[in-house]
Parts: structure tokens; sequence; C-alpha cells
């Protein structure tokens, strides 16, 4: 007999069917930022993770999606490094409002979500910051152009929590 981990309830082994082979998930490799420098983003939704109904989720209001697609369109019109030098914060905390951060900064639950969803090669994801706790997720492609693919709407700052909410 089997587990089932999401449920916990015994299965019979032969319900549960045998893990395929991984294959490689990588998008050729995550960009440097010398090689984004003068492109502009470049956008592809094919790897949402629609089914995560964990902390964060795309179970958002038609509101929120405006946001969404506002920020996307906004960024089209920069380059990689218009966006990078982007900052917040002010004069207290001030830093990069759009960047990249590594993977093992993630909390568990996103890292491990990372694993399910075959994403887990990525050392860093890329994210952009919409407001003050909601930031939008993804990875970026070694494409030539560039590509950023969401994953994850983070409306509550919990895939990559601060010291100050652990």
């Amino acid at each position: 007999m089997g587990g089932n981990k999401r449920s916990g309830k015994q299965v019979p082994s032969a319900a549960v069917p045998a893990a395929p082979e991984r294959a490689p998930r990588r998008l050729r490799g995550v960009a440097t930022p010398g090689e984004l420098d003068e492109q502009h983003p470049v956008w592809r939704t094919s790897l949402l993770d629609r089914e995560h109904a964990g902390s964060w989720s795309w179970e958002i209001t038609d509101v929120t999606l405006l946001k969404i697609i506002t920020l996307l369109s906004d960024m089209e019109r920069l380059t990689w490094r218009e966006i990078r030098q982007q900052q917040t914060g002010g004069n207290r905390r001030r830093g990069a409002k759009h960047k990249p951060i590594p993977r093992d900064h993630l909390c568990k639950e996103a890292q491990e979500r990372l694993e399910e969803l075959q994403l887990d090669d990525f050392e860093e994801l890329f994210r952009f910051r919409t407001g003050n706790m909601e930031r939008l997720w993804g990875v970026l492609s070694g494409d030539n152009p560039k590509v950023f693919y969401p994953i994850w709407w983070d409306a509550d700052h919990l895939v990559c929590p601060t010291k100050d909410q652990n």
C-alpha cells in the first residue's frame, strides 16, 4: 500500500502510477544582467501555476488582473536595464524595485512547489514589485529575446517574506 501525499490516505500501490522520468524544464538557463540590458521584456504565460491554492494563488479579482496587466504593459516600454534600475523605499530603505531573488531565499512552501512544477533547476526567480506587498514572480529564459514567464501572483509578500514577517 502506498500513501497519498496530499490526503494522507492509504491507496493501493497499483493505483499510484509510477513517476515519469523527470525531463529538464530549464528554459536555456537564466539570463545574465549584461545580456538583458538593452532588450525589452517579452512575456509568456505557459508556466502560470494556476493550480496552487496555498499561501498565494491566481484566484484574483478583476481589479488585480488589471493591475498585473498594467504592470506588464508599463514594463514592455522599458529595457531590462531600466527595469532593474527602478528603486523603491525612499531614503530610509532604498533598494531595487524589480530584481532577481535566489531560489534558496524563498519560503519552504515556494521551494517545494518549484520542485513539484519541475522548475527547481532555476537558481533564481525574478520578481516584479507592484505595491507595498504585492509581487509577480517568475523565471527568465536564456532565449533571445529574453522571456519572463510569470509563475505566481503573491498579494501578501509570502513567497519571500522579509525578516519582519518571519
